[in-house]
């Protein structure tokens, strides 16, 4: 990273244009599970840090591992409507000479704690083609936990979203290419009267190597409207108001990169596993890597037979099941969810 200022300027647009102009999954939630139908997912992730950003300047200010394990569960309450739930369970460790003051979360020994709870409503909208399903969601804290801190275990606010997944699995041209992307915008709560809300992007793209097999590059990025620079000079460049929230009302901006892999053990069952790491950002820490493993396992009140030619749309015959198999992998995947 270097001083990106120009860059950023142009990451709300470009995330934006770029995923709606493209028939689009990203975390391939843009299907949604027929009524009663649905999966659990369970992925642990290791992020490393250790450069932190003064506005686009680049300071090493210790390391932070973090562990996160994160257990999500879909189900269809009808064809059209889905319902999400997951908390994720983060752990963390701060190493370094500059700790955060007034707090003993960064004496350089692992801390864990559950997080928010996260729930969200998606509608699909249509199949015909491009796959698109809104969503609206919400983060709530689960407790009160630390907040302040590098290895802080989150923000603890109250966050409502809104937004759209859209997703093409292509059949023709290049079959078993499939595309996903997720655009949203955050209401953030505020603190100490500064708002922070935010605009959330991420595009997925893939190829089906094998019809059990894919591989995808993806990106994800955030631009926060609103927030406060981290001065150059750390704690005592800011008000005194807000040194105890500074972790939190940060006018963070971030592109992550990178890609992965999952593979179908069966119709109802994939393992996946995705690397990632930052290139461009503005405040708050650099992802230096993000590796997520994981599984997710679909349920079903139907026959086999009957769930795997269940695909909306999808040509007839053996065809039609590798496709509607497909789109079941596709659908269960969280490959790119994160527990930060």
């Amino acid at each position: 990273m270097t001083t990106i200022g120009a860059q950023l300027a142009r990451i709300p647009l470009v995330l934006l244009l770029g995923l709606l102009v493209t028939p689009a999954p990203t975390f391939a939630q843009a299907w949604v599970p027929e009524k009663g139908e649905g999966s659990v997912s369970l992925a642990v992730q290791q992020l490393n840090v250790k450069k932190h950003l003064s506005g686009s300047i680049i300071a090493d200010a210790g390391h932070i591992n973090t562990f996160v394990v994160m257990a999500d569960m879909t189900y269809g309450l009808t064809s059209k409507v889905a319902v999400d739930l997951a908390v994720p369970f983060v752990s963390s460790k701060y190493s370094g000479s500059r700790p955060h003051p007034y707090t003993t979360i960064d004496d350089g020994t692992f801390h864990s704690s559950f997080t928010d709870f996260r729930m969200s409503l998606r509608y699909n909208l249509t199949r015909a083609g491009a796959v698109i399903t809104p969503f609206i969601g919400t983060v709530v804290p689960s407790h009160d936990y630390q907040y302040y801190g590098h290895a802080a275990f989150g923000e603890r606010l109250n966050e409502l979203q809104v937004g759209a997944y859209m997703a093409k699995l292509f059949t023709r041209g290049v079959p078993g290419v499939f595309i996903s992307s997720r655009v949203g915008y955050g209401f953030v709560e505020k603190v100490q009267d500064i708002k922070h809300n935010r605009s959330l992007g991420d595009l997925e793209v893939g190829y089906f190597l094998s019809p059990s097999l894919r591989a995808f590059g993806m990106a994800s990025g955030q631009y926060t409207h609103g927030g406060v620079n981290f001065p150059i000079t750390g704690l005592s460049g800011l008000p005194l108001q807000y040194q105890p929230v500074l972790d939190i009302i940060q006018r963070v901006h971030y592109v992550n990169v990178g890609g992965g892999f999952a593979y179908s053990l069966k119709d109802s069952l994939d393992i996946f596993g995705s690397f990632s790491r930052a290139v461009a950002g503005r405040n708050g820490h650099v992802l230096n890597r993000g590796v997520t493993i994981g599984a997710s396992w679909s349920f079903s009140r139907r026959s086999k037979g009957d769930v795997i030619t269940a695909g909306a749309g999808a040509p007839a015959g053996e065809y039609a099941r590798m496709t509607a198999a497909r789109e079941g992998s596709l659908g269960r995947c969280i490959c790119q969810k994160s527990g930060m």
